[in-house]
């Protein structure tokens, strides 16, 4: 017996809270007191989603409670949980619908915490299945390693599921669960989603909207894969004001044109054909895996459907196209290939994007301004004007007069930016300028 408590008390029960993901920027919350109207908006927004509750749980204090009290109340929470992207395609309640994607996940990771602290004597299966349900319920299977690890303890305990979870909806859950305990090491992308299909785990492991990391650069923002309109969906904003004649210098490739060499292409288009003619049909679906996020497509043809996976990286912007799946309609049967040649980006944050505006953002700006303080496209000017800059530094740093001329004109441009207060067309051809002036300079 003696024997027994020793050993069972040197078991290592696998974690469940990992401190560090605070500081993810998926559990951070923004500051934008600098909108106009942004508490109103927000205290919209808020009572729209229910926020009240999430906020309730994060902050409560399970320091009172005995560890089966309050691991059976978290257990109880995570079961009924429902994340609520409320409205996400209005412009002016993007960023308090924002700010109430992070609290529902601040939540979840509050959850695991206080599952976490559960004595290893008070461990169920229940504590670990409801931990993997957190994860996933945020973002798939993006955490896909710690997933593996929770599941393989779920297992070990005994594989239980809830009580109302019955018959064969309980045996679907339990092969879900498994599968993602015995995903092999660096899983292929391909491989594993032709099984994702072929298992009917595809509802419970792709998203149509919520916060993700899209461009795989450790930037998470709403992305809503509905449409706002035909042809534009509310992540269209973020290639908008992008100019292809300066991405070449951030990624040193030809960036994707229209057929008339001037506009980028929408990322998320997809060609639909009916009765011969090819429409566009803009929505898309979200597939978070093992650290990466993947956007995916879904045509279908006379005699089959086609699934094609995109990945988003600043290094590799102008090659989204990663993999494509075959569905065939008569007999089901799948293939797949990998069409991209480079490797996976995970967890190399190729020029990341800055957390906060090159500007200064003021509080009397209207929705179209506030898209400009958080937009994509001028968080990656400036990335290309810091990395031109450097370029042209690095060849010229042993030339004192170069260097003195190099810094003058950053300096005129920093005061022309100053300038343009929050004038988009403005701070655009600042920037252009800028980049001229450096490309040009000698």
């Amino acid at each position: 017996m003696l024997f027994f408590l020793i050993c069972h008390k040197s078991y290592g029960y696998e974690q469940i809270y990992y401190p560090e993901e605070e500081y993810s920027p998926r559990y951070m919350i923004k500051d934008y007191s600098y909108i106009k109207n942004y508490n109103q908006l927000w205290q919209q927004v808020s009572a729209q989603m229910d926020i009240l509750s999430y906020d309730e749980f994060i902050y409560k204090d399970y320091g009172t409670y005995t560890s089966r009290k309050s691991r059976d109340e978290v257990i109880n929470y995570i079961k009924n949980y429902k994340i609520q992207t409320g409205e996400l395609l209005s412009e002016d309640m993007v960023y308090p619908a924002l700010n109430c994607l992070i609290i529902q996940n601040k939540a979840l990771l509050k959850a695991r915490q206080v599952l976490d602290n559960v004595p290893g004597h008070d461990k169920t299966s229940l504590v670990y299945l409801a931990a993997g349900l957190s994860y996933i319920y945020s973002d798939g299977l993006y955490e896909l390693d710690k997933l593996r690890k929770i599941f393989k303890e779920w297992l070990r305990l005994g594989g239980e599921d809830f009580p109302e979870i019955k018959g064969e909806e309980r045996q679907k859950r339990y092969n879900l669960f498994s599968y993602i305990a015995n995903m092999p090491d660096n899983p292929l992308i391909t491989d594993e989603f032709i099984k994702i299909l072929k298992n009917g785990y595809y509802d419970k492991l792709v998203f149509k909207n919520g916060l993700f990391d899209i461009f795989n650069a450790d930037f998470y923002t709403i992305i809503s894969s509905r449409e706002l309109y035909a042809g534009n969906n509310i992540t269209k904003y973020f290639v908008d004001y992008i100019n292809a004649e300066y991405m070449d210098i951030i990624t040193n490739k030809h960036f994707r044109l229209d057929m008339n060499g001037t506009k980028v292409n929408h990322y998320w288009t997809v060609w639909d054909y009916e009765k011969g003619r090819k429409t566009r049909k803009d929505n898309f679906y979200i597939l978070p895996f093992d650290k990466q996020t993947f956007t995916l497509s879904v045509q279908k043809y006379e005699d089959k459907y086609i699934l094609q996976i995109n990945y988003y990286n600043p290094e590799y912007i102008d090659t989204p196209y990663y993999a494509e799946i075959s569905v065939s309609i008569k007999d089901m049967k799948f293939t797949g290939k990998t069409v991209w040649p480079y490797t996976l980006v995970r967890n190399k944050v190729i020029n990341s994007l800055v957390s906060s505006p090159s500007f200064q953002c003021r509080d009397d700006i209207t929705p179209q301004h506030q898209i400009i303080c958080e937009s994509f496209s001028l968080r990656m000017y400036d990335k290309i004007s810091s990395r031109k800059y450097f370029l042209v530094y690095s060849s010229i740093r042993k030339k004192s007069k170069k260097i003195k001329q190099l810094e003058s004109i950053k300096q005129n441009f920093k005061e022309r930016l100053d300038a343009c207060y929050i004038d988009r067309k403005c701070l655009q051809n600042e920037y252009k300028s800028y980049i001229e002036s450096l490309i040009k300079f000698k």
